[in-house]
């Protein structure tokens, strides 16, 4: 039975935007996770785009099956979504990867399409593996074992390069040299250090969907970024670093890419109350009867008139990130976010209906303690005293390319206490969503990890667990760094009160 037929040509008759093309040069774009995830990615899409816009180049998308292990038992080769082809016979396997977690499932998909996953293994007959997405700008290392190219930064200043580079080359040598020494090229086969990052110039921008689909994540949505980085200071958060510098769109570039026919519109950026036009492109949209969404509002900049739109965009929770579990952490955070911002956003989502208010949180921070908690179950409290409250509880991950690079990961038992009191003290009050603790180190480790992780993971793709993430890291010697670190509140992010003398334990890690 055709897992293409029964399975994905369903998908891809409900699609609207798909690309039919060929061409001499075949592109398969890949994502390791299943469909729904993928095509809520904009970047996934943009890439998707820009392929396909390219002279001689035709790109088809492939996904991970929803379940590897049945469709591993047909005995079939990984199909494309467009014609069905196999994904790997291809130029290049492109894959998009968003999440650290989705390490095991790059070589997962690598391995269904029909390809060996380890670079060495790897030679002229097979398609040139290339890998880029949030989680290569954030680190690169762990896939070092795996791509051929890894691109770090914005793909939409590198795809003519790799796209020229793949009609003019005559073997993967020659590909790496057309590649080598460009804005965001990294190729582990040369390279032992991250190149300069690739940074989309503003006349690229704004990236906007070309496919909408109600098997989406974000169900017949059509994306388009109001901005590409951001302005504020948040010293644990990468989009400043890894998306910047801020680039806003106006207002009517967003409104130009949005086709007619679109009935939900999502804008997207990292600090959408902030961009200068989200209420005017808001109002033009709802006035049109589209309806609205929006990534999570900073409490500081909310109003009624921003709430007003988005409620007639057709929200019905409002979302907003806290950060961190205390007043004092969030200063240390440079989050600029008060419990008195939270509490004005509470009673602005009550006074005009909104079912209730969703608070991102992190806790595990370097220098928090009991007190914090005792702070975030006190505000949460006098929240859910004005409106229905969620609490989204993340424990925090540690990550390049910010000042907190070498602060300790808190721990998984620390984690969980904490978490275990905040779940018995707000048990009657909140609605509590929660990361295991125990996932969050996993993702610590691949965040700061060097290719041995990477071979870790290889050991124990096709039975991940967490007993086998720390067999596996035993044997290729990995060792926490870190751990030593003591960061403390009246020291900057990224200083560290000594512990242990060590490369890390002191000064300024970034």
């Amino acid at each position: 039975m055709s897992y293409w037929r029964n399975t994905i040509k369903p998908l891809l008759d409900d699609e609207t935007g798909t690309l039919f093309k060929q061409a001499p040069v075949r592109v398969t774009l890949a994502f390791p996770n299943r469909y729904s995830v993928g095509m809520a990615s904009l970047g996934y899409q943009v890439i998707y785009r820009m392929f396909n816009n390219e002279e001689g180049v035709a790109c088809e998308r492939a996904f991970l099956p929803d379940d590897v292990e049945a469709f591993e038992r047909t005995g079939q080769a990984l199909p494309t979504v467009e014609t069905g082809r196999d994904a790997g016979d291809c130029q290049l396997l492109a894959i998009s990867v968003s999440f650290e977690l989705d390490l095991t499932n790059i070589i997962r998909l690598l391995d269904v399409t029909g390809l060996r996953p380890l670079r060495e293994e790897r030679d002229d007959s097979d398609a040139i593996v290339m890998i880029g997405g949030p989680f290569t700008s954030s680190n690169p290392y762990p896939l070092a074992p795996f791509a051929d190219v890894i691109i770090i930064g914005d793909g939409e200043q590198i795809i003519p390069v790799v796209s020229e580079a793949l009609r003019e080359a005559t073997s993967r040598e020659d590909f790496y040299d057309l590649v080598d020494g460009m804005p965001g090229v990294f190729l582990p086969a040369r390279h032992t250090h991250e190149p300069k990052w690739a940074t989309a110039p503003k006349e690229l921008l704004p990236a906007y969907s070309q496919i909408v689909t109600p098997h989406s994540e974000l169900s017949n949505m059509f994306l388009v970024e109001a901005q590409r980085g951001c302005p504020r200071p948040c010293t644990f958060c990468l989009a400043r670093t890894m998306y910047g510098p801020n680039r806003n769109n106006q207002a009517q570039e967003l409104l130009d890419v949005i086709p007619d026919w679109a009935t939900k519109v999502g804008l997207v950026g990292a600090a959408l109350s902030d961009f200068p036009h989200t209420k005017f492109v808001g109002r033009t949209l709802t006035d049109r009867g589209i309806k609205l969404g929006v990534s999570s509002i900073r409490a500081d900049t909310v109003d009624a008139e921003l709430a007003e739109i988005l409620k007639a965009g057709g929200l019905r929770t409002f979302t907003v990130a806290s950060d961190a579990p205390s007043e004092r952490l969030r200063r240390w955070l440079k989050k600029g976010i008060t419990t008195e911002d939270l509490i004005k956003t509470a009673h602005i989502s009550r006074d005009l209906g909104f079912k209730g208010v969703k608070v991102y949180m992190m806790i595990g921070l370097g220098p928090e303690n009991d007190d914090d908690i005792t702070e975030l179950i006190s505000f949460t409290k006098e929240l859910a005293g004005i409106n229905r409250i969620a609490l989204g509880i993340s424990p925090f991950v540690p990550k390049r390319h910010t000042p907190h690079f070498a602060d300790p990961f808190a721990g998984v038992q620390v984690i969980e206490k904490r978490m275990k009191r905040i779940q018995k003290e707000l048990r009657t009050t909140a609605e509590l969503r929660n990361v295991s603790a125990k996932w969050a180190w996993v993702e610590s480790v691949i965040a700061r990890g060097g290719p041995e992780v990477g071979m870790a993971a290889y050991q124990i793709y096709r039975n991940e667990s967490i007993g086998a993430w720390k067999k596996a890291l035993d044997e290729v010697g990995w060792s926490d760094e870190f751990e030593t670190n003591a960061p403390a509140i009246d020291l900057p992010p990224g200083q560290y009160e000594s512990k242990d003398v060590s490369a890390h334990a002191q000064g300024l890690a970034i």
